[in-house]
């Protein structure tokens, strides 16, 4: 990458890490649940960037603390704001996991307080502007594109092997995770790389949407394994669960990757 490219690069990078200082600032507040989805689709974007590099920064680990701290409230945003209460039970249900997502936005703000200092803004800001950006101008953008799309195909011939249905749930989850690295790479890469196109985002996207869809139900049904219903409801309780897993079964039959 030349050194003009590997400066716009390190612009976007200091200017994503900004919004997401801006996201996660109005996150803590509970009113909008999308700030909670935007602080961490533009945390998601650094650390795949972040992780092109060899040796991931000290900060690493904390900014990973931070994403899984803001994906278990996000997670529990969705579940709430579009589940379809119509029983009892389903009442009961909600009630759980609105208890619960109580507790998680707790630990989303202990954990943003603890973590989200002056030195980590400067260890990050540091870190994008020397070694990323020294790193960008010895690399060449083509080869972390095809080495990004082989990782996806390598995890998608791996869930293709499973035959345990907990088995491939699992390996749909990484497959997930790769395809939006590919796609943030491409996104970016758009304005430097001649093999980042806007069909292969679109395409990417698409996918994410399917097996995102899928990990929602995955998740919806863990939660209702995880919920102790009272002695009166165990019986719709146990059809609610042979259900979940009927749906779940017939989704990853229709899948198409």
């Amino acid at each position: 990458m030349n050194q003009r490219h590997a400066e716009k690069l390190k612009f976007e990078l200091l200017e994503t890490w900004s919004t997401f200082n801006h996201y996660v600032t109005e996150a803590l507040t509970f009113k909008n649940s999308e700030d909670i989805h935007h602080a961490r689709v533009h945390l998601r974007k650094l650390i795949t960037f972040m992780q092109v590099y060899e040796t991931k920064p000290a900060t690493f680990r904390q900014l990973k603390q931070l994403m899984e701290a803001l994906g278990r409230v996000r997670d529990l945003d969705v579940l709430i704001e579009t589940f379809d209460s119509q029983t009892e039970l389903d009442e009961r249900f909600l009630e759980s996991m609105e208890q619960q997502r109580a507790i998680e936005r707790t630990i989303l703000a202990t954990r943003v307080s603890e973590k989200m200092t002056p030195s980590l803004d400067q260890q990050i800001r540091r870190f994008i502007s020397g070694p990323l950006f020294r790193a960008f101008k010895k690399m060449n953008a083509s080869p972390m594109l095809e080495k990004a799309r082989r990782e996806r195909m390598q995890r998608v011939r791996a869930y293709h092997e499973q035959s345990n249905k907990n088995e491939k749930v699992e390996a749909l989850h990484k497959v997930r995770l790769d395809v939006k690295r590919e796609r943030y790479l491409n996104e970016y890469f758009l304005n430097y790389e001649s093999d980042a196109s806007m069909d292969t985002v679109r395409t990417l996207k698409k996918m994410q949407t399917e097996l995102g869809e899928l990990n929602d139900h995955d998740q919806l049904l863990k939660r209702w394994r995880a919920f102790t219903p009272p002695a009166d409801l165990q019986s719709a309780y146990d059809s609610k669960i042979e259900r979940l897993e009927h749906e779940l079964k017939t989704s990853l039959q229709k899948l198409s990757i």
